[in-house]
């Protein structure tokens, strides 16, 4: 039977690391801005929870040993044109963001907060995550922490689940604090500025994009998915 200090310490590693993974500003985490901003909380916090839903099953792979996934070429080259296509599509869509829309978008925001019917929101926060190789990187390198320090038991599948139990409440937190705290900003934001703020955001996506699709077509490194973008 497992000692139930040794599933605290699992569930305590598991929370930091799903934390400090999701807190890095990346695509995931300028998506949940947008989506705070355009369309309040709910749609912001649920892409955020596609996002750490994403990173839990690599979380899961990696604590099983499955790091080949990486020696999978057409695995990764999939996700890498997922990745291409998805950040390319939002930065096209925030570049060309009408003033009015954001404006009436923003002024509806509240009433918007109240319906649970974002599953888009969810799945762009998932496919964001889920095509980003350098989380495979990531947490392959987490698991050989964790199990070194043994603070998460190799052996042990309970220790397992409720490390990533752990993993996706503190990224789940990441997110529910970034949504909520925009969320609540974006009543004092001018449209004019809100849309400047998108329209910068669509830049950084489509220079995500197209750094993403020069390493697919000239890639440097031998170790697929090593120069893919950080991940929030």
């Amino acid at each position: 039977m497992t000692d139930p200090n040794a599933l605290v310490r699992s569930l305590a590693a598991g929370c930091f690391c799903g934390f400090v993974v999701s807190v890095p500003v990346g695509p995931v985490n300028l998506t949940v801005i947008n989506q705070a901003l355009r369309n309040g909380f709910w749609s912001a916090f649920l892409a955020g929870l596609g996002a750490i839903f994403a990173e839990s099953i690599y979380a899961t792979l990696m604590l099983a040993g499955h790091s080949s996934i990486l020696d999978k070429p057409s695995v990764v080259l999939a996700l890498r044109c997922a990745a291409v296509v998805v950040i390319t599509f939002l930065g096209l869509r925030y570049l060309f963001a009408d003033t009015e829309k954001l404006e009436a978008s923003a002024a509806t925001a509240e009433r918007v907060d109240q319906r649970w019917h974002h599953p888009r929101s969810f799945m762009l926060g998932f496919l964001l995550t889920i095509s980003n190789l350098m989380l495979v990187l990531i947490w392959a390198t987490l698991a050989a922490l964790l199990f070194a320090r043994d603070w998460v038991q190799q052996s042990s599948l309970a220790s397992h689940a409720i490390c990533i139990l752990g993993v996706f409440s503190g990224g789940a937190l990441w997110f529910f604090l970034l949504a909520f705290f925009v969320s609540r900003a974006h009543r004092r934001v001018k449209p004019r500025t809100l849309t400047i703020l998108v329209r910068a955001t669509g830049i950084v996506f489509l220079l995500f994009a197209g750094l993403l699709a020069y390493k697919l077509f000239y890639p440097t490194q031998k170790v697929p998915g090593a120069n893919l973008i950080q991940h929030s």
